[in-house]
């Protein structure tokens, strides 16, 4: 009987100090976030990345920092604000890699992710990567779809590179403000699961309606 009540004792001082491990891990990425946020410089993202990978080690088996990793990493090299996007590159395809095998993990947000990685491929040389990886940057975001039709990102996503594409074939996407209009709802209907899961993309599609839309 005492060895039953020590063994309770003992399972229930795991389980608390899980639970307080977890807490303390969404806290310290939520300050993180706020900080990304507040940034002003896309150059300064660089500190919170690393920030972040300390943060991945100290939280074995969660996602998010991960998935915030490989964000930052495709947005300095899209925003050309790093002169060695390769090896973002490359840091974002290997956390990409670990993010389809945690299961803890939302496969719509990571196959979104997956998505804008090739987009950042075929930034890097349109006229060379463009047809290499078309396929592939549609793929992912029609997947993430698939998997989450109330995900507004890989819609939005998938909505500008189309209309990208476009213009890059001298074409109109003659439909492409109307998306736009549709999406702005279904970002402000969407809920994010906690402070911290992905919730961004609103700013951006205010941002490309107001230089596209008239």
């Amino acid at each position: 009987m005492k060895n039953m009540f020590a063994l309770w004792i003992f399972l229930t001082m795991m389980i608390s100090g899980y639970a307080q491990n977890t807490i303390n891990c969404e806290e310290q990425l939520q300050l993180v976030l706020n900080k990304v946020k507040a940034e002003k410089d896309m150059s300064g993202l660089y500190n919170h990345v690393n920030t972040l990978k300390r943060l991945s080690g100290l939280c074995p088996g969660e996602w998010l920092p991960d998935y915030y990793i490989t964000y930052l990493d495709l947005k300095l090299v899209l925003s050309k604000a790093t002169d060695k996007p390769a090896d973002l590159l490359q840091e974002a395809a290997e956390k990409l890699a670990v993010l389809k095998g945690n299961a803890k993990a939302n496969a719509s947000e990571v196959c979104t992710l997956e998505g804008y990685y090739y987009y950042a491929m075929i930034a890097q040389d349109p006229a060379v990567n463009g047809q290499k990886y078309y396929r592939e940057v549609v793929a992912g975001y029609e997947k993430a779809i698939r998997l989450d039709p109330s995900n507004p990102r890989p819609q939005l996503q998938l909505a500008i590179f189309q209309n990208l594409m476009a213009a890059f074939m001298k074409q109109t996407d003659s439909g492409f403000c109307d998306k736009l209009q549709t999406l702005e709802q279904t970002f402000r209907d969407f809920k994010p699961a906690s402070a911290v899961a992905p919730g961004w993309g609103l700013s951006e599609l205010l941002y490309v309606r107001e230089n596209n839309c008239h």
